[in-house]
């Protein structure tokens, strides 16, 4: 900002000089105008003509200048690895193919320039030489002293207006960087920050999710990514979200998270996520992104930047991701300055970092968005083991390419094109031999396809699923297994104390037996 405000204090210099200059040879040779005005007509039409081609040559030159700095410091930052694979001549290459890409675009960006000087100091010694000849042919009319002015002023506007020009069309270049930050600045800001609705401390108790006829779209010029999308995630319950790419898995977490506004509703238990500020909004979910993202700062920074937590809840969070270890033998421990993007640790150990970031947090909401797409099958066992154990209470959305880690969710969520396809259980999904998830498993190969099969199998056969197909084989009445669940619950210790009344008549407690029993035992409570 200072440098081109000081170049504009220059050119405005320049500029009333030169009419300065014109001035005064026009009070002394009043004739001298006559030649002016087609002088400034060429010029006019040399610098827009410079200026159509060193704007583009200029732009030309930022692009090609980027690679450079970009593999000087990618160099740098590598410079023990590049060492270590004795490859130091190929990036030294590398090195001098980008400069003298860059080579080209700044000899084209000065040849520019001294094309347009070449021409000014044209029309300028046509002015000198024009001011001259103006003098000898009035030179009885006009006095020495006069002439000596004109001359002398004449001969100044050589450099000085060549300095000028190129100074204005440099403004002019400089002037694309103007634009972009007009254009920024011009942008459709996000919703507020925070709204009258403010929802109760402890929002979202259950963490149940609605989507009701959404559409979502990244921009208002942009094709709809997601279309008529209705769907109710239940509390506690652990779904996989799977697709082709592009299907529009991301784009729905974009949608919970209002990263753009989509249409429709979409509840966070019973309140509208757009009638709630972005701040409280997103504060209250969790989310694993794909890429871990670390801040340049200390480690407790990066696991409790608002400072909200003790050390000792800060150590137990390490300890569950099992990288308390790791932390202990830093320097500093939790004081310890991460470099950018968290590059001290691996990219393994940047996602536990971000799993305990998580676990701090206690929401009831946790999305992983392929959280262990880039990790060993190590960290990528711990974390899902971690987010089984640590994440039991809340409701968890994975993203997934690899089905292994979604095979085990309570429902899987198939998208296709923006549209749900396919909206149940693994085992139940995978029965429909013509299903979208069914293809997808079968193109694991042959050996995967089978082990996939086999685990959702053993979902399917849970004691849950077990219970609701005795309940409607005894009873003839056909209950969900959300409906079993509400009345257990309810009557859970009547029913517990009833089951072992009964087994204990049996003379001897036989689960087989009273897991028989059970669906008219549940009858008998629900008359009762």
């Amino acid at each position: 900002m200072l440098v081109g405000w000081l170049l504009c204090q220059r050119d405005l210099e320049v500029f009333l000089q030169v009419i300065g200059v014109i001035a005064v040879a026009a009070v002394i040779i009043p004739w001298i105008l006559i030649p002016v005005a087609p002088l400034l007509a060429i010029f006019l039409y040399l610098r827009c003509y410079f200026l159509q081609t060193s704007r583009d040559i200029k732009r030309l030159e930022s692009t090609t200048r980027s690679p450079v700095f970009s593999h000087l410091s990618s160099t740098l930052h590598g410079l023990s690895t590049i060492r270590a694979f004795k490859v130091q001549q190929a990036f030294q290459q590398m090195f001098d193919e980008f400069q003298d890409i860059h080579s080209e675009a700044w000899f084209l960006f000065l040849t520019t320039s001294r094309w347009l000087a070449v021409r000014v100091d044209g029309i300028c010694s046509v002015f000198v030489t024009t001011t001259a000849f103006a003098c000898l042919y009035f030179r009885d009319e006009l006095e020495p002293g006069s002439v000596g002015l004109a001359l002398s002023y004449a001969m100044t506007l050589t450099g000085m207006f060549q300095w000028g020009v190129r100074q204005s069309a440099e403004i002019e270049n400089m002037m694309t960087s103007v634009e972009r930050v007009v254009e920024y600045a011009e942008l459709e800001s996000e919703a507020p920050w925070e709204t009258d609705v403010r929802p109760p401390y402890d929002w979202p108790t259950r963490g149940c999710i609605t989507f009701d006829r959404v559409n979502f779209s990244h921009g208002s010029s942009e094709p709809l990514v997601l279309k008529n999308l209705s769907v109710v995630f239940k509390p506690r319950e652990k779904v996989g979200i799977v697709g082709r790419t592009g299907a529009g898995k991301s784009s729905l977490i974009s949608a919970l998270f209002r990263l753009a506004e989509p249409e429709g509703r979409i509840l966070i238990d019973g309140f509208l996520t757009s009638e709630i500020g972005l701040h409280t909004l997103r504060q209250r979910m969790s989310i694993i992104p794909q890429d871990p993202v670390l801040f340049t700062g200390t480690v407790r920074k990066n696991l409790d930047p608002f400072r909200q937590h003790t050390d000792e809840d800060l150590w137990n969070a390490l300890q569950e991701v099992q990288l308390k270890a790791v932390v202990e033998d830093l320097p500093n421990k939790l004081e310890t300055v991460l470099a950018e993007s968290g590059s001290n640790f691996s990219v393994g150990q940047r996602q536990l970092v971000c799993l305990a970031r998580a676990i701090l947090r206690k929401n009831r909401i946790l999305i992983i968005d392929e959280a262990t797409a880039n990790v060993d099958p190590r960290t990528d066992s711990l974390i899902q083991q971690t987010i089984r154990d640590k994440f039991r209470e809340c409701t968890v959305l994975t993203i997934a390419h690899r089905l292994n880690t979604i095979i085990d969710c309570d429902r899987i969520l198939v998208l296709a094109a923006g549209r749900i396809q396919e909206y149940d259980r693994p085992y139940v999904l995978l029965q429909n031999r013509d299903g979208f998830f069914h293809q997808m498993v079968q193109q694991t190969g042959r050996a995967e396809a089978a082990s996939l099969l086999h685990a959702a199998k053993q979902l399917g056969e849970s004691p849950w699923a077990s219970l609701t197909g005795s309940f409607t084989a005894h009873t003839g009445f056909k209950a969900s297994e959300d409906f079993l669940r509400a009345e257990l619950s309810v009557t859970g210790v009547a029913m517990s104390m009833f089951i072992y009344a009964s087994s204990s008549l049996l003379g001897s407690f036989n689960p087989a037996v009273v897991l028989r029993r059970v669906p008219i035992l549940v009858l008998f409570i629900l008359v009762q």
